[in-house]
């Protein structure tokens, strides 16, 4: 498992960055550069932006930029912060090393690398980290690299589809998916499969999970309903303020499973339709066995009992009982 996610830490550099380093250092104008496309990292915000950016405005841009040319552009693989505080501080440009000869997931595997080192991984929001593991597998896996491992987590990720693999996410304590991907990070490959599963989810979703709007397990659970009926969801939980646990995620997941989840379903369970009782609803009167065998024996059956009792109402009512009844039968 550290073959498959060979993120690597603060004090080694990777090799990609190795290689960069000896490639000649150049300084470019940040208007000829772009950002990666689809860039899961976010942006820093607030006091840690502020910071780099005092920083960059006394000392410079200390690190180079990584840039991956490929025709006549020129596509930022690390440095996205900086370009961004650097522009905030007043520069127009800064020191970059271009990588070429590069496949689109070495790319990839160069972004999420250097941007783990860079951050750590317990840095991340759980959106980043379930889309950084998502990026960093299917590069890995498009490269053809520890087949056997990829093939293991697939069947973690899709349990009901593999039919061969007895492990199962559900039950994660009676799987065999103990062993961590690394000291560092602490993953078990079940962990892994469950990001890479929440990974597929809607964006507004992943915002309400950022937002502890939503749970992990619950977002896992939710990562099997279909994508048109997820924004539903998303919609019940950010704009109507409906919280989703565990137990109403379970039956999302089930029904979404059984190919039995609908749009109405979906707003029983979260709004617990299901379990609210109707206004105004006539309770049922019981009465007390201690009345019926004041006026019956154990002789007579229950619907002699209920003839009985509708005589005796009729009668009380035709005589002008305190009440105007209505006729019963």
């Amino acid at each position: 498992m550290d073959d498959l996610f060979d993120f690597q830490t603060k004090e080694q550099p990777s090799q990609q960055g190795q290689e960069a380093a000896g490639a000649g250092l150049a300084e470019m104008d940040f208007d000829r550069m772009e950002p990666f496309p689809d860039h899961k990292f976010k942006l820093y915000t607030g006091q840690r932006l502020e910071d780099m950016v005092d920083s960059i405005r006394e000392f410079g841009i200390l690190e180079p930029l990584i840039l991956w040319k490929h025709g006549d552009r020129h596509t930022i693989l690390s440095g996205h912060n900086r370009v961004n505080a650097a522009k905030l501080a007043g520069l127009t440009q800064g020191p970059v090393v271009i990588r070429e000869d590069l496949t689109y997931e070495d790319a990839v595997l160069i972004v999420t690398e250097t941007n783990l080192r860079q951050r750590s991984f317990d840095d991340l929001s759980p959106s980043e980290k379930a889309l950084c593991l998502k990026q960093h597998y299917d590069a890995i896996k498009s490269q053809g690299r520890r087949n056997d491992l990829l093939k293991e987590i697939e069947g973690l990720v899709n349990p009901q589809e593999t039919g061969q693999n007895g492990t199962s996410l559900g039950n994660p304590k009676k799987s065999d998916a103990g062993a961590a991907v690394s000291g560092e990070y602490g993953l078990s490959r079940d962990r892994i499969a469950r990001y890479l599963k929440i990974a597929t989810l809607i964006t507004p979703l992943l915002d309400c999970l950022d937002a502890k709007l939503l749970g992990f397990e619950a977002a896992y659970d939710i990562s099997f309903v279909k994508a048109e009926q997820q924004l539903l969801i998303a919609e019940l939980i950010a704009g109507d303020n409906f919280r989703i646990d565990t137990k109403k995620s379970a039956l999302l997941h089930d029904y979404a499973r059984k190919g039995k989840l609908t749009e109405e379903r979906i707003r029983q369970i979260v709004t617990e339709e299901k379990t609210r009782k109707p206004k105004n609803s006539s309770q049922p009167i019981k009465i007390k066995e201690t009345v019926i065998n004041r006026f019956f024996d154990d002789q007579q059956s229950r619907k002699e009992i209920e003839e009985t009792i509708i005589k005796a109402l009729e009668l009380y009512f035709a005589q002008g009982g305190e009440k105007t009844g209505r006729q019963v039968g």
